[in-house]
């Protein structure tokens, strides 16, 4: 994973006093190893999406058919 740097030169003075005459590199916040690549197929996701919110259309009629017959 490469990390962003901020070459010596493009320091500030300030800067330059405090690091020295040396680039700056970030260090990472997260561990490298706990960084998970999860597949995704946008496809499949839309299609999935599509049919919960079908059955979520279908489920809410069933609810009302019901509460109708309730009352």
């Amino acid at each position: 994973m490469e990390l962003p740097k901020i070459k010596k030169e493009n320091l500030t003075p300030e800067l330059r006093e405090v690091v020295g005459d040396t680039d700056i590199e970030f260090e990472s916040v997260v561990d490298p190893t706990d960084v998970m690549n999860l597949p995704y197929d946008p496809k499949k996701y839309q299609e999935d999406r599509l049919q919960t919110a079908r059955m979520l259309v279908e489920s809410r009629k069933k609810l009302d058919e019901l509460m109708r017959k309730n009352k």
